[in-house]
């Protein structure tokens, strides 16, 4: 028996330890910076975690590493660059993709709360299908110089690339009109190429990560991959390819996937975190074997979860060498997941002052379970070590079996009293068609936000002060009054509708209720990048979740005292919480999301009894919970759905529920939208080409729909012209046959990223295009609230409301 099992790792977190790319790519973005210095601090960022991997006793590090995203990467790097970037270059194009004006629609990746710059693959990029090749343009120079620097760093034996493989990257892509296999095809000669720099490079093996794989439509793409993987195998030459996947099993894909030509295979042994359904790799393993000429890597150590091993890894190490598939020689220790999903270390949670500042801090009983990706690479390297001696792995397996059985006793019966809910508790009181006559009653095209204005310096400095006891509560909440009613204010000013209390006492949608929820702790040093500089402290879910008291109801009061007009209460969804924050692992997903539900159905009876009359419950992680297989999405957004039902179930019929979805594609949920029974839905837009709005339209969806206007993740001031140009392409949808009054005006997201000056111009913009909207609708012969319409009449309000402005349609807004 070999003394230790090989190791390596497939990813890292990407922001450094103090969130030092963020802090630089933010300067850059300023102007306070210049190149140089974002590529000195992204380099020393990278280097220090690939050396942190090498003192660890990884023996082959993935060279992970972006300046923004790992797909805007692939296409930098592919040249598959939209023509309307093509006049920049550098670090200007590559920003201008991921946070221009025109910028690249986001999305999140696969069933993560990590959002990727979506490729667009049309035949302005690939070649027309009548072509005999794609007009790419590549650029190798980024991930050449990554390998060069990481063999400085561990050498050049253990400084492995990573890729984004071919046939998940055309997956993630839209716009093309090439079958699969011929889109792939116009990319393989720059993968090739890449391939043989990359191997006289000096690079040991190459990672190709192909997550598509893990999902249902990965099992139908085995042509596409066999075509893909021999290519690439000749091109490659000596150098070993190795695939790797995550995020779930292969499922119907093992038999053959394994069977590609390359030299290792890493599989993910554990699955989504809380997964109802365990993983079946193992299983897939003992049926149909593993292939002798390759080494397997497998994933144990829990890529998407705080939760130190329980014994599970070493349990899984030893189970498959008891089928004798693989042996220690071929068998390779890795995580489940890439690690990017991980706060940093540990270890600087730990170490932070115990200052007022630090509370609520982790109990030491709670920290001993915990591991972020520092301890996480160390925990590879120990299962690897233990997994190797028979009698080493008994004793380890012991000890895990103390640790589950703690967090076992931990729970207080959940499953037992969630299942008693009263069944009526999931309904509204009335049908949408009766309560919606009810609520509030607008002109066409009603202006609101979507909830947050900018987080300046100065809340920032406040809530630090807070922290630290230089501002007592009723201190703190004063001046927080005080910018609670700079942001009524302006929006009064500026003629909004339905107004919003700015959200200047929260940090994030989501670490704010954990932070006052029973049951739920956060970190001080947990940051996990969501995307580019975006970074976000997820809760943990140590406990029962419970109700404490209002939550938001104070801010509601100061704002709604400040304005004669509506203000909504804000709220975030069961699911969002629970999706990004690092769930327990003892009871199920479902079981945590009901407790969520029940907490949060307190807390809008609250606002209602505080006198709210418009709530938003925002649930945007719906659809990246779906599993990745199909035949688990009805398991699933039932108790989805009914978790959202449960929070808004106690609203009165008076009451208007808002919710809000984005960054997602939602159009293969749509019955689950439309059963979440919300009497408004606003949706991200503006980078989509109203794909979703098309698709509610032909899905007959007949709620309030608030479609965003323009993108607040770009600093560009949309003009009243283009804004305008959004709303009648909503009309011209046919959507709501023709009732106007219930078709809302609203950015895309959140303005808490945004400045103040930009914000104010934006919305100002915004207002009146409404308002212009509103009178061509009147010339055009329609009204200001216009009745319920048949689709003809509607079609034709939509065609007068376009003439009467110029045109019928819209133009491409990400253009």
């Amino acid at each position: 028996m070999a003394a230790m099992l090989s190791t390596t790792t497939i990813g890292f977190p990407r922001i450094g330890n103090q969130r030092q790319l963020k802090f630089a790519m933010e300067s850059y973005f300023k102007g306070d910076s210049g190149e140089a210095e974002l590529l000195a601090v992204a380099h020393k960022v990278q280097s220090d975690a690939w050396a942190l991997q090498k003192a660890a006793g990884i023996a082959v590090i993935g060279l992970d590493g972006t300046l923004y995203d790992q797909v805007l990467d692939t296409i930098t790097w592919l040249g598959a660059i939209p023509p309307r970037f093509k006049h920049l270059s550098g670090l200007q194009r590559y920003y201008a993709m991921a946070r221009g004006g025109a910028a690249l629609d986001m999305s999140k990746f696969f069933d993560t709360n990590y959002h990727y710059l979506v490729p667009e693959l049309g035949p302005d990029v690939l070649g027309p299908a009548t072509a005999a090749g794609a007009p790419l343009q590549p650029d190798f120079s980024g991930p050449l110089d990554k390998l060069a620097r990481g063999q400085a760093v561990v050498g050049r034996e253990r400084a492995v690339p990573i890729l984004i493989g071919p046939v998940t990257f055309v997956s993630l892509s839209r716009g093309c009109e090439l079958p699969l296999d011929q889109a792939v095809a116009r990319l393989l000669p720059t993968y090739c190429a890449l391939l043989q720099q990359l191997a006289a490079a000096g690079a040991p093996e190459v990672q190709l990560h192909e997550p598509v794989l893990a999902t249902s439509e990965g099992a139908g793409m085995r042509a596409e991959f066999e075509t893909a993987y021999a290519q690439m195998a000749q091109a490659a030459g000596s150098v070993p390819l190795h695939l790797v996947t995550y995020y779930d099993d292969l499922g119907a894909a093992y038999p053959w996937a394994v069977q590609l030509p390359v030299a290792a295979v890493t599989l993910d042994f554990l699955g989504p975190p809380g997964a109802a359904v365990p993983s079946q790799t193992l299983a897939l393993l003992q049926q149909h074997g593993f292939p002798a000429d390759k080494r397997l890597g497998a994933g144990v150590v829990d890529g998407r979860s705080v939760w130190k091993d329980d014994g599970t890894a070493v349990a899984l190490l030893r189970a498959l060498l008891d089928t004798g598939a693989v042996s220690s020689d071929r068998l390779v220790v890795t995580s489940s997941a890439p690690l990017q999903h991980l706060p940093y270390d540990l270890g600087l949670e730990l170490e932070a002052p115990k200052t007022p500042e630090a509370e609520p801090h982790l109990p030491p009983a709670l920290a001993a379970r915990l591991g972020f990706a520092k301890q996480k690479v160390e925990e590879i390297v120990s299962v690897a070590r233990l997994a190797a001696s028979p009698a080493a792995a008994a004793a380890a397996a012991g000890h895990g079996a103390v640790v589950q059985l703690q967090r076992l006793q931990q729970g207080k019966g959940v499953e037992d009293h969630t299942a008693d809910i009263p069944a009526e508790w999931f309904s509204r009181p009335k049908p949408y068609d009766v309560r919606r006559e009810q609520q509030l009653q607008l002109p066409a095209f009603p202006t609101t936000t979507i909830g947050s204005f900018p987080q300046t310096a100065e809340v920032r400095r406040l809530r630090q002060q807070l922290k630290s006891g230089r501002l007592t509560q009723a201190e703190y909440e004063g001046l927080i009054a005080g910018h609670i009613a700079h942001a009524v204010g302006v929006q009064e000013a500026l003629g909004i509708d339905v107004l919003v209390h700015g959200e200047a006492e929260r940090t994030d949608m989501v670490e704010y209720f954990g932070m006052q929820l029973g049951g739920m702790l956060f970190t001080r040093a947990g940051w996990v990048q969501s995307y580019g500089s975006r970074c976000v402290r997820p809760p943990l879910v140590v406990d029962d979740i419970t109700y404490r008291g209002p939550m938001t109801c104070w801010e509601y009061k100061v704002a709604s005292a400040y304005t004669r007009k509506p203000v909504k209460g804000m709220l975030t969804g069961p699911v969002t919480i629970l999706n990004w924050s690092f769930p327990r692992k003892d009871i199920s997903r479902a079981a945590q999301a009901m407790q969520l539900g029940l907490a949060l159905r307190q807390e809008v009876a609250a606002l209602e009894a505080a006198g709210c009359t418009i709530i938003q419950v925002d649930d945007p992680a719906l659809r990246e919970g779906l599993p990745l297989k199909r035949e688990r999405w009805a398991s699933y957004l039932s108790w989805a759905v009914d978790a959202f039902r449960l929070c808004t179930g106690v609203a009165a019929a008076g009451t208007q529920v808002v919710t809000h979805l984005c960054y997602s594609d939602f159009q293969d949920i749509l019955p689950a939208i439309d059963r979440m029974d919300a009497d408004v839905l606003t949706i991200e837009n503006s980078r989509s080409d109203n794909a979703m709005m098309a698709a509610l339209a032909a899905a007959g969806y007949g709620r309030d729909i608030g479609p965003g206007v323009y993108d607040v993740h770009s600093p560009v001031v949309p003009s009243v012209e283009f804004i305008k140009s959004r709303i009648r392409s909503f009309v011209d949808s046919g959507i709501l046959s023709g009732r106007y009054d219930r078709i809302w005006v609203n950015p895309d997201c959140g303005l808490k990223t945004r400045g103040w000056p930009e914000t104010i111009a934006a919305l100002r913009n915004m207002v009146e295009a409404a308002a212009q909207a509103r009178a061509e609708l009147q010339l055009a012969g329609g009204a200001a609230v216009a009745p319920v319409a048949g689709g003809v009449e509607a079609a034709g309000k939509g065609a007068a409301l376009g003439a009467a402005a110029g045109t019928s349609r819209c133009v491409d807004c990400c253009h």
